[in-house]
């Protein structure tokens, strides 16, 4: 097609050419720029770091909302809410909405005289008929004299509650409770026991029950295991009888191990079309000492579900931290063995109890 008004180009663009770093269709009358005509570097933009913040934001979104692990059209998010994409596990467990080398043992209930263990405090409309709530743990259940508590007729339980405090320092794995009362059959309403660190944030064990429903009342537990400081019953709805006489709580304790090492791999994932490349950001805890990213918690990608890993290009921290205690890292862009099946393998080393113990919160990778 001949030029109008317009003579070619005899040359190549000059820096004359170009106002402000801006080439105008109107300096371009013919033909197209090749890549190789380009400065190495010059207009590549690095989408890691948007890619990073976009996971972070998705992994925040997931954990307010307690979602289970799920896809983006380019990436994957899992706060570990539940087991839903998780493949192999060894050595280690998901508890709490967290992954670690520990595992519980269910344990056996407590008997005796707990008195000077617990601290009880309570915030109920109640009447006691003798002595205080702190006699639910003196290890007598037949005394009902002097261990009773029980409620007004037709009192509102909701949002009343008794707490169970073992002091700064001492925790304790609640996995269930027993509560003796009078008879069977009296109503108390319906009932939850939570758990809490920090007697602030408290988290729901179990299911709800009804308190006095049977005599013993017996709950029992295996989601959300984790050592704590506080336990209480909250009253969750309905009303009480006066007949619901209360005598004795008792605790089933568990047991925690921490392994010294273990493997956590996603599930098969598979993705529209072929990967190479991932990235992503994770979110850990230091429960107990200082994990070193890459000696005692390593990230790997695979691109052809787990024929072929390839560590994280790099760990990189984000500030300001997720939230208490909770720390987030960009996992650097990483080349994988192509294919369309892009998961995520964690594994630890160096955990022993009290002096390491690195628990992963949350990880999202983006391809």
């Amino acid at each position: 097609m001949p030029y109008i008004g317009v003579s070619p180009p005899s040359a190549a663009l000059t820096s004359s050419d170009i106002t402000d770093n801006i080439i105008t269709s109107a300096k371009i009358v013919d033909g197209t720029i090749a890549a190789g005509d380009l400065a190495s570097g010059v207009g590549v933009t690095d989408l890691q770091p948007l890619k990073s913040d976009l996971t972070a934001l998705a992994l925040r979104e997931a954990t307010n909302e307690a979602s289970a692990a799920f896809n983006l059209p380019n990436q994957f998010i899992d706060t570990f809410s539940d087991d839903t994409n998780l493949g192999t596990q060894t050595t280690g467990d998901r508890v709490s909405g967290f992954w670690a080398t520990s595992t519980a043992a269910v344990g056996s209930y407590e008997t005796g005289d707990k008195s000077s263990v617990y601290t009880l405090t309570e915030d109920c409309t109640f009447t006691f008929a003798a002595g205080t709530v702190g006699n639910w743990v003196d290890g007598v259940k037949a005394n009902l004299a002097a261990d009773a508590w029980y409620s007004s007729h037709n009192v509102d339980v909701t949002g009343s509650w008794i707490k169970f405090d073992l002091g700064s320092g001492n925790t304790k794995l609640f996995t269930g409770a027993t509560l003796t009362h009078q008879t069977s059959g009296s109503s108390f309403g319906t009932w939850q026991w939570q758990i809490s660190n920090d007697n602030s944030i408290w988290t729901d064990v179990g299911s709800t029950f009804d308190f006095g429903g049977s005599n013993p009342t017996v709950t029992e537990w295996s989601d959300n295991v984790t050592v704590s400081r506080y336990i209480r019953v909250l009253g969750n709805s309905g009303t009480s009888n006066e007949n619901a006489w209360q005598q004795e709580c008792e605790f089933r304790i568990g047991t925690v191990t921490v392994n010294a090492t273990g493997t956590l791999i996603q599930s098969a994932n598979t993705v529209a079309s072929a990967k190479t490349k991932v990235g992503g950001t994770i979110l850990y805890k230091d429960n107990a000492g200082t994990a070193t990213l890459g000696t005692d918690l390593k990230i790997y990608f695979s691109c052809d579900n787990g024929s072929n890993w390839t560590e994280a290009a790099s760990y990189n921290a984000i500030t300001p931290v997720y939230s208490t205690g909770i720390k987030q890292v960009r996992l650097g862009e990483t080349t994988c063995t192509s294919g369309t099946g892009v998961i995520y393998k964690a594994v630890w080393a160096n955990q022993a109890s009290g002096s390491k113990e690195t628990q992963l919160h949350g990880i999202g990778i983006n391809y």
